[in-house]
């Protein structure tokens, strides 16, 4: 629905499949211009519902995973640069001990 119209015409419809709990869904998809969402809501009719019910559109929440990515690369480079200063300087010992 955008306001109080229905836009049967513009919806493309999913089949009826069945979920791994044994229960089934169907989907029905429009697209809509960026900004628009507000406009638009989503019109469910189903035996199980008193009455049908209208739900608009909520964006996901995006969860920006780049610092965390970033503070564990970041980590696991000190950790590697710090084990390869410790093997050189273990080999380096090694060397010493063998010598003098």
């Amino acid at each position: 629905m955008k306001g109080d119209e229905i836009r049967d015409q513009e919806t493309e419809w999913g089949g009826i499949v069945p979920n791994s709990d044994g229960t089934f869904h169907s989907w029905a998809r429009i697209e809509v211009l960026p900004g628009q969402q507000e406009q638009y809501r989503c019109r469910v009719e189903h035996a199980g519902m008193p009455e049908p019910g209208i739900f608009a559109w909520e964006p996901e929440s995006v969860w920006n995973c780049t610092p965390v990515l970033v503070a564990v690369s970041v980590i696991a480079a000190v950790i590697i640069i710090i084990g390869l200063i410790a093997v050189g300087v273990w080999k380096l010992r090694a060397g010493n001990c063998r010598d003098g």
